[in-house]
């Protein structure tokens, strides 16, 4: 899935405006753990908990692009990947975990 920066980022040596996320794959969620905690809230029902960090290293493994070259990019890029690497779990941006998501869950 290519994506478009907002303003271009410096990876591997060279000026990047585009980077290309593959999908994630079992090996990475289990080394990475889930970009989101599902955690209660004060009316009984539950909420999603973004993980920055987590985001983060997804976009470098996914990407093919340091962590350095993640910590350069625009905030609102990304809060864009943030929302690409949280579509990959089945949540989407207002932070609802989708019925096929929540069942296997």
């Amino acid at each position: 899935m290519k994506i478009r920066l907002s303003k271009p980022i410096i990876a591997h040596g060279a000026e990047v405006s585009e980077l290309d996320l593959a999908d994630p794959t079992s090996e990475d969620v289990m080394e990475l753990g889930y970009p989101y905690l599902v955690v209660p809230s004060d009316t009984d029902d539950t909420g999603i908990e973004l993980r920055p960090k987590v985001v983060g290293r997804y976009v470098s493994r996914l990407a093919k692009i340091p962590m350095s070259s993640v910590k350069q990019m625009a905030i609102a890029d990304l809060q864009q990947m943030q929302g690409v690497v949280m579509g990959f779990f089945g949540v989407s941006e207002e932070g609802k975990i989708s019925s096929k998501s929540a069942s296997s869950n």
